[in-house]
């Protein structure tokens, strides 16, 4: 089969679409439910933090991700931009005019949260930045000792392509 005739029932599809607006809601929840705990608890967002992570036994980073995106999104804003990717909501802040901008863009031309990072940062698709995140990936491979000899070898090869590339970009 062709992948053009590749087709998910729609009952599967509307199940999964149902579960994943149940999630991004559910992460919303979390972050309104601390913003609560945290304001009933004196403002001791670090403490309260910390204890829930350990008790939920969740990163306390994502517990902080889950506050401030709940705390900027406001109930009005998330009426006004409903149903985006959580990464959207993550990446975009409703209080500043520029971010309000490129949501009606990604609303209005369907993009995706990849899509919505790179119009945002317009820097992630730089070559020359692309090729020094790779040579930096690469490098890490070397200094932890985690090739043998022969692939450190032509990882070293591929470290000096790259390179090569990279400074005829920058001239």
């Amino acid at each position: 089969m062709e992948d053009s005739e590749f087709k998910i029932s729609q009952e599967y599809v509307d199940e999964l679409v149902g579960l994943v607006e149940h999630v991004r809601d559910a992460q919303f929840s979390i972050g309104d439910a601390l913003m609560y705990i945290i304001e009933l608890h004196g403002g001791q967002k670090s403490k309260v933090i910390k204890y829930l992570a350990g008790v939920l036994q969740i990163s306390a980073s994502s517990l902080y991700d889950y506050h401030r995106v709940a705390k900027i999104w406001t109930p009005d804003f998330r009426q006004i931009y409903q149903s985006l990717d959580w990464s959207i909501y993550r990446n975009a802040n409703p209080n500043d005019p520029e971010d309000r901008a490129l949501l009606d863009r990604c609303i209005d031309e369907g993009w995706n949260a990849s899509r919505f990072r790179e119009e945002k940062y317009p820097n992630i698709k730089d070559p020359v930045k692309m090729l020094g995140s790779a040579i930096g990936i690469l490098g890490r491979l070397i200094t932890d000792e985690m090739l043998t000899e022969h692939e450190d070898a032509e990882v070293r090869d591929a470290i000096v392509l790259l390179e090569d590339v990279r400074d005829k970009r920058l001239g």
